[in-house]
């Protein structure tokens, strides 16, 4: 059974495109697959996933680009990492808002991991609050003044 969250790939390896997809439907995501960056913002702007997995490395516009953009349009959307980049970019990246990075080759396991960690990071801090108990009225005691 699909789940309501859609992940956006931004994936430009046909293998590695192929092995996110197959990992997150098997775990109940409907993913959308795009092979490049001009193609992630049309998605994204469309679908509005609700967790997108980006490759640095991807042709026309930048991993690096795409997220700041991504962040910037929307916030509480999570965006994994998931590149083969130098670990000393991790730094750029999480200064630019990514939430979690992950280096290749991966795991598929952990890559499905941290997806629904992050979604219910995200699900629990976009839920209301419960509404907290509000304690009754003190009943006001008549007091005679002589």
């Amino acid at each position: 059974m699909l789940k309501r969250e859609r992940i956006l790939v931004v994936e430009d390896d046909p293998q590695v495109a192929e092995i996110l997809q197959w990992n997150l439907f098997a775990a109940g995501y409907p993913v959308t697959i795009v092979q490049d960056g001009l193609a992630a913002l049309r998605v994204f702007d469309e679908e509005r996933p609700a967790l997108v997995t980006i490759d640095l490395n991807v042709p026309t516009v930048s991993g690096f680009r795409l997220l700041s953009l991504f962040k910037r349009a929307a916030p509480h959307v999570p965006v994994l990492v998931i590149t083969a980049s130098a670990f000393e970019e991790v730094e750029d990246v999480a200064r630019d808002g990514a939430d979690d990075f992950i280096t290749k080759p991966f795991d598929p396991y952990q890559v499905v991991r941290k997806v629904e960690y992050h979604l219910r990071r995200t699900q629990t801090a976009q839920s209301p609050s419960p509404p907290r108990s509000v304690p009754a009225p003190r009943r006001a005691v008549p007091v005679e003044i002589a």
